[in-house]
Protein backbone atom coordinates (compact mmCIF):
# COMPACT_ATOMS: atom_id res chain seq x y z
CA UNK A 1 0.00 0.00 0.00
CA UNK A 2 3.01 2.26 1.09
CA UNK A 3 4.53 1.70 -2.17
CA UNK A 4 1.34 2.24 -4.32
CA UNK A 5 1.02 5.84 -2.51
CA UNK A 6 4.86 6.34 -3.12
CA UNK A 7 4.43 5.70 -6.40
CA UNK A 8 1.08 7.80 -7.44
CA UNK A 9 3.10 10.89 -5.08
CA UNK A 10 6.47 10.30 -7.44
CA UNK A 11 4.11 10.31 -10.54
CA UNK A 12 2.60 13.59 -9.73
CA UNK A 13 5.72 15.46 -8.38
CA UNK A 14 7.24 14.47 -12.36
CA UNK A 15 4.21 15.83 -13.72
CA UNK A 16 3.93 18.70 -12.32
CA UNK A 17 7.78 19.11 -12.96
CA UNK A 18 7.26 18.35 -16.45
CA UNK A 19 4.51 21.18 -16.60
CA UNK A 20 6.71 23.72 -15.16
CA UNK A 21 9.69 22.79 -17.22
CA UNK A 22 7.73 22.56 -20.50
CA UNK A 23 6.45 26.51 -20.10
CA UNK A 24 9.89 27.58 -19.21
CA UNK A 25 11.05 26.12 -22.49
CA UNK A 26 9.03 29.20 -24.42
CA UNK A 27 11.10 32.31 -24.15
CA UNK A 28 7.84 34.37 -24.80
CA UNK A 29 4.30 35.11 -23.61
CA UNK A 30 1.71 35.50 -26.64
CA UNK A 31 0.27 39.01 -27.12
CA UNK A 32 -2.10 40.50 -29.48
CA UNK A 33 -2.54 39.76 -33.11
CA UNK A 34 -2.25 42.54 -35.76
CA UNK A 35 -3.48 42.45 -39.10
CA UNK A 36 -1.37 44.92 -41.38
CA UNK A 37 -2.93 45.54 -44.59
CA UNK A 38 -0.56 47.70 -47.10
CA UNK A 39 -2.38 49.29 -50.20
CA UNK A 40 -1.16 51.36 -53.45
CA UNK A 41 -3.24 53.76 -54.12
CA UNK A 42 -3.97 53.85 -57.97
CA UNK A 43 -3.37 57.10 -59.49
CA UNK A 44 -5.37 59.79 -59.28
CA UNK A 45 -7.87 57.94 -56.53
CA UNK A 46 -6.48 59.14 -53.24
CA UNK A 47 -8.86 61.67 -52.75
CA UNK A 48 -11.79 58.78 -53.63
CA UNK A 49 -9.87 56.03 -51.39
CA UNK A 50 -9.64 58.25 -48.58
CA UNK A 51 -13.27 59.74 -49.23
CA UNK A 52 -14.34 55.53 -48.82
CA UNK A 53 -12.11 55.40 -45.83
CA UNK A 54 -13.60 57.87 -43.88
CA UNK A 55 -17.67 57.30 -45.10
CA UNK A 56 -17.55 53.58 -44.84
CA UNK A 57 -14.66 51.92 -43.33
CA UNK A 58 -14.01 54.30 -40.78
CA UNK A 59 -17.46 53.51 -38.95
CA UNK A 60 -17.83 49.96 -39.50
CA UNK A 61 -13.69 49.94 -37.27
CA UNK A 62 -15.74 52.21 -35.04
CA UNK A 63 -18.58 49.99 -34.43
CA UNK A 64 -16.32 47.27 -34.41
CA UNK A 65 -14.09 48.42 -31.68
CA UNK A 66 -17.12 50.04 -29.44
CA UNK A 67 -18.67 45.84 -29.48
CA UNK A 68 -15.33 44.67 -28.47
CA UNK A 69 -14.20 42.87 -31.73
CA UNK A 70 -11.46 44.41 -32.31
CA UNK A 71 -9.17 46.28 -29.42
CA UNK A 72 -8.03 49.28 -31.72
CA UNK A 73 -7.62 50.21 -35.75
CA UNK A 74 -4.73 52.59 -36.95
CA UNK A 75 -4.13 54.59 -40.90
CA UNK A 76 -1.01 54.94 -41.61
CA UNK A 77 1.11 56.56 -44.86
CA UNK A 78 4.48 55.66 -46.23
CA UNK A 79 6.78 58.47 -46.17
CA UNK A 80 9.41 56.44 -48.57
CA UNK A 81 9.33 54.82 -51.60
CA UNK A 82 11.75 51.71 -53.16
CA UNK A 83 10.02 51.71 -56.35
CA UNK A 84 6.87 52.05 -58.67
CA UNK A 85 5.10 49.10 -56.80
CA UNK A 86 5.51 50.00 -53.56
CA UNK A 87 2.20 50.87 -50.88
CA UNK A 88 1.58 54.26 -50.10
CA UNK A 89 -1.12 53.86 -47.08
CA UNK A 90 -1.95 50.98 -44.67
CA UNK A 91 -3.81 50.29 -42.11
CA UNK A 92 -3.79 47.64 -39.14
CA UNK A 93 -6.51 46.44 -36.54
CA UNK A 94 -5.63 45.14 -33.38
CA UNK A 95 -7.73 41.55 -31.76
CA UNK A 96 -6.80 40.08 -28.38
CA UNK A 97 -5.63 37.26 -29.42
CA UNK A 98 -6.43 34.17 -32.13
CA UNK A 99 -9.36 33.24 -30.40
CA UNK A 100 -10.97 36.75 -31.56
CA UNK A 101 -10.73 35.63 -35.22
CA UNK A 102 -13.05 32.67 -34.63
CA UNK A 103 -15.95 33.52 -36.01
CA UNK A 104 -15.72 36.84 -37.12
CA UNK A 105 -17.42 36.96 -40.55
CA UNK A 106 -20.48 35.90 -38.86
CA UNK A 107 -20.00 38.55 -36.12
CA UNK A 108 -19.47 41.23 -38.60
CA UNK A 109 -22.55 40.87 -40.81
CA UNK A 110 -24.65 43.00 -39.07
CA UNK A 111 -22.26 45.81 -38.48
CA UNK A 112 -21.60 45.71 -42.38
CA UNK A 113 -25.22 45.59 -42.86
CA UNK A 114 -25.87 48.33 -41.26
CA UNK A 115 -23.63 50.39 -42.75
CA UNK A 116 -24.48 49.56 -45.80
CA UNK A 117 -27.71 48.23 -45.66
CA UNK A 118 -27.81 45.38 -48.55
CA UNK A 119 -25.75 42.91 -49.62
CA UNK A 120 -26.15 44.25 -53.29
CA UNK A 121 -25.50 48.27 -52.16
CA UNK A 122 -22.09 46.35 -50.40
CA UNK A 123 -20.99 45.15 -53.31
CA UNK A 124 -21.63 48.60 -55.20
CA UNK A 125 -19.10 49.76 -52.71
CA UNK A 126 -16.81 47.49 -52.86
CA UNK A 127 -16.43 47.53 -56.72
CA UNK A 128 -15.78 50.99 -56.61
CA UNK A 129 -13.15 50.13 -53.75
CA UNK A 130 -11.20 48.16 -55.96
CA UNK A 131 -11.06 50.74 -58.84
CA UNK A 132 -8.92 52.75 -55.71
CA UNK A 133 -6.51 50.82 -54.61
CA UNK A 134 -4.92 47.54 -54.55
CA UNK A 135 -3.55 45.43 -51.67
CA UNK A 136 0.10 45.18 -51.98
CA UNK A 137 0.30 42.89 -48.58
CA UNK A 138 -1.42 41.31 -46.23
CA UNK A 139 -0.13 40.05 -42.84
CA UNK A 140 -1.17 38.48 -39.54
CA UNK A 141 1.17 39.32 -36.35
CA UNK A 142 1.38 37.68 -32.99
CA UNK A 143 2.74 40.24 -30.76
CA UNK A 144 5.51 38.41 -27.73
CA UNK A 145 6.41 39.67 -24.48
CA UNK A 146 9.90 38.00 -23.57
CA UNK A 147 10.04 36.40 -20.59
Amino acid sequence: MKHGVRLTGALLLAFAVSTITARAQVPYSQGTVTRVVLLSILPGHSDALFADLKKNIVPLWEAEKSAGLILDYSLFLNQTSSGPNDWDVGYTLTYKNMAALDGLPDKLYEFRMKQYGSKEDEQKVIEKRVENAKVVTSSLLRGITLR
